[in-house]
């Protein structure tokens, strides 16, 4: 009866430790997101529209592929700010495109929180 109880104990503190595990945060890398939104940020300060939008949506097909492994709320806030930024330069209004890409480049490097 004892060496029964004490299977259950392990095999109850083994789920537990595997629900805690599941439930932390994902360790996140945009290193190259935010490498490839900088480089489109470079390109639009230069006044290069096109130039900027086709890295632009380098930037943002990366971070499309990268979202699909893993769906993470901060790329859901920098995904929208690419995306505006792209649209803003496609309307003709660059400044504020590359204003939209650097507000991404930022979602990308909020510091966690505990």
């Amino acid at each position: 009866m004892k060496t029964r109880n004490l299977l259950v104990a392990l095999l109850l503190s083994c789920a537990s430790l595997s629900v805690q595990a599941a439930g932390s945060p994902l360790n996140e890398s945009f290193t190259n997101l935010i490498a490839l939104s900088r480089n489109a940020v470079e390109i639009g300060k230069t006044g290069d529209t096109e130039g900027f939008i086709d890295s632009a949506k380098v930037a943002w097909e990366a971070l499309k592929k990268q979202n699909e492994n893993g769906s993470s709320i901060r790329l859901q806030r920098a995904n929208a700010k690419l995306k505006a930024g792209i649209k803003a330069a496609k309307a003709g209004n660059l400044p504020e495109g590359v204003a939209e890409v650097e507000q991404g480049i930022v979602e990308m490097q909020v510091d966690k929180k505990d």
